[in-house]
């Protein structure tokens, strides 16, 4: 039996005891209960190495068995009020009490088993608030006159209105607009979390079967209300951009899609309402959206988040190019607990969900709502559907190019690492230093999961995915077709070499071993944020143009997409870098896609350099500001 456990927010009740308390050692005679049974799911698969299991799916807990002998066990298990080990071991061949009592005390201990009678309360209605108060006292949003001023005060570093979509997601951009039932897009999730304001709101325990069921976080019925209110609109909006998109992939009426196909659609649905705030700026104060666009945003975001997990879930990988239907999206969702999340839990009826899919992802039953009409709003959004798209999928370009920056960075500093692990650094108390800060910087990237050369393939597979389709059925093609092209490293040229020399200098009193090596690899790493950057600002100055949206005044720079890193609930420090070259040897390196800044601050140097900036590596014909 396997039984891998990620973090669970499965709550007991006052009628549970896990093993280790009450109750001591587990006889044949205790009697044992699955507490909230509604949530446990039975299901066969297939596990990887071709081998049929038996799956009990728990919340976020998964129970696996691949003893066929085991099967009728495990299937009993959630079928029964409650049962006893003497009758748990006439459900199978043979059971004896010494094979089933390890099995019986893993699942107590993880609360999956309880001791008892198996009686459940009955949950209560109305439960308080998940939500902590709200830390923003009047309703904030982006726009040219305030984006500058709202990011600084957000994060410590003011990005520029027209450089937004690279310090914040475009399928985020949305969460803190208002619509006319005075409700934000995002509702509990709200990002960034410091512009969520307080609204009232029905919060339920959830009574739905499978893995929500009773759960510890509750479900927004106010939002689910407003789903019911405008669900048909809602689905006539999203079939507009289906058929958009099922046209510019060439390929009309072609269901089932693939997952990569599938994440791309329902991130440029999550474009329309975002891409009707951003046109020429935004305006101050924000215009309400109607709430078909706030209620079909958030649905179709369970689309967009599950087929993520399903990309990018080191665990459970699938293929981007794995064709599923909404029945597929659907159980994933079920399986892998996607319906819990971090505020609640999904408030969409199974039923509801299942139409939801049906129709906009398979495409059945869905010629009654052709000609549906619509709000005045969402028709005028929808006259301007291409450029509304386009918007989206020029995002997703500048999200996959961006996220590839965490990928290379690891890369980088394991070789730095590597070259700091010699007999000669060793010895000297500086490169112990940056050895010892970088190691706190790779427990960050385990964090992401980008250490492992398998982890970094995963994410590599899904952010080429993204780029390449996103660009291939963008109206106007802007940069390389294809990711890697993209962010390969700019040319080596003569900037590169005068900052070569520079660092050979700063670093002179260093052990020999370790200077040439260090310097490729920060060059090496240099040019491949600079072209990351030189691509994002050619996708911005796109986005700009289709938005109508005022061109930045500077080109986007490594400060606006770090910035991104301080957006979250928890400002905690983020590696980069540069950053950390800077806090171990005093070399502080700052550049743009043209220009290149060393400055050395470093105490251990001799004096004549402590202090010394050089501008010998900045390329004067360029306009653009070294950040």
């Amino acid at each position: 039996m396997g039984m891998p456990l990620g973090d669970d927010t499965v709550s007991a009740e006052e009628s549970v005891t896990p093993a280790g308390e009450a109750g001591g050692e587990l006889t044949p005679q205790d009697r044992l209960f699955v507490p909230h049974r509604k949530r446990l799911v039975c299901s066969y698969a297939t596990n990887d190495e071709g081998v049929r299991e038996l799956r009990l799916d728990y919340g976020l807990k998964e129970v696996s068995f691949d003893e066929e002998r085991l099967f009728a066990f495990g299937e009993q298990i959630g079928s029964v009020p409650s049962f006893t080990g003497e009758q748990a071991m006439t459900w199978g061949p043979g059971y004896a009490w010494d094979e089933l009592a390890p099995l019986l005390a893993a699942l107590l201990d993880e609360g999956i088993l309880a001791r008892g009678d198996g009686h459940e309360e009955r949950a209560g209605g109305l439960v308080d608030s998940p939500l902590p108060p709200s830390k923003c006292p009047v309703a904030k949003f982006f726009s040219n006159d305030t984006c500058e001023d709202l990011t600084r005060e957000l994060s410590g570093h003011a990005v520029e209105m027209g450089n937004l979509e690279i310090a914040i997601a475009m399928h985020r951009i949305a969460h803190a607009a208002l619509d006319t039932d005075d409700r934000q897009v995002g509702e509990g999730n709200v990002y960034p979390p410091g512009l969520r304001l307080d609204r009232d709101t029905e919060w339920r325990v959830c009574q739905y079967p499978g893995s929500r069921y009773r759960d510890a976080l509750p479900m927004n019925v106010t939002a689910l209300k407003a789903m019911i209110k405008y669900w048909r609109p809602i689905l006539a909006t999203i079939l507009h951009v289906r058929r958009e998109m099922l046209a510019r992939m060439g390929e009309p009426a072609r269901p089932p899609w693939t997952i990569g196909e599938l994440h791309t659609f329902s991130s440029v649905v999550l474009a329309l309402p975002t891409f009707l705030l951003m046109q020429r700026g935004g305006s101050q104060p924000q215009v309400a959206l109607d709430p078909v666009l706030s209620s079909m945003f958030r649905i179709t975001d369970g689309i967009r988040m599950t087929t993520y997990d399903m990309m990018f879930s080191i665990e459970h990988t699938l293929d981007v190019n794995l064709a599923v239907d909404g029945a597929g999206i659907y159980e994933y969702a079920e399986k892998y607990a996607a319906l819990i999340g971090t505020t609640g839990v999904c408030a969409g009826p199974e039923p509801m969900i299942r139409e939801f899919l049906s129709i906009v992802i398979d495409g059945s039953n869905n010629e009654q709502l052709a000609d549906r009409e619509l709000p005045p709003q969402v028709q005028h959004l929808l006259t301007q559907l291409p450029a509304a798209v386009d918007y989206g999928l020029y995002s997703m370009q500048v999200a996959a190019l961006t996220s590839t920056i965490w990928l290379q960075m690891s890369e980088a500093t394991e070789a730095v690492l590597a070259v700091l692990a010699s007999d000669a650094a060793a010895a000297d108390p500086r490169c112990v230093r940056l050895r010892n800060a970088l190691l706190g910087d790779w427990q960050q990237l385990e964090t992401l999961q980008h250490t492992r050369t398998y982890d970094r393939n995963v994410h590599w597979i899904a952010f080429r995915d993204a780029y390449a389709r996103s660009h291939a059925i963008a109206r106007t093609s802007i940069g390389p077709a294809e990711l890697d092209a993209a962010v390969a490293p700019v040319a080596h040229g003569a900037l590169h070499d005068r900052a070569a020399d520079e660092l050979r200098g700063l670093l002179a009193s260093y052990p020999a071993s370790i200077v040439e090596p260090m310097i490729d690899i920060v060059l090496g790493y240099l040019r491949r944020e600079q072209a990351m950057l030189a691509h994002a600002a050619e996708l911005q100055a796109q986005i700009n143009r289709v938005l109508d949206r005022p061109a930045a005044r500077r080109p986007p720079a490594m400060p606006d997409l770090l910035s991104a890193m301080s957006y979250g609930a928890r400002k905690t420090w983020f590696p980069h870098l540069f950053a950390t070259l800077a806090r171990g040897l005093g070399i502080s390196i700052t550049h743009t896609a043209t220009t290149i800044d060393i400055t050395a601050r470093n105490p251990d140097l001799p004096p004549d350099l402590s202090s010394t900036r050089s501008n010998s590596t900045r390329d004067h014909a360029s306009d653009a500001p070294a950040h």
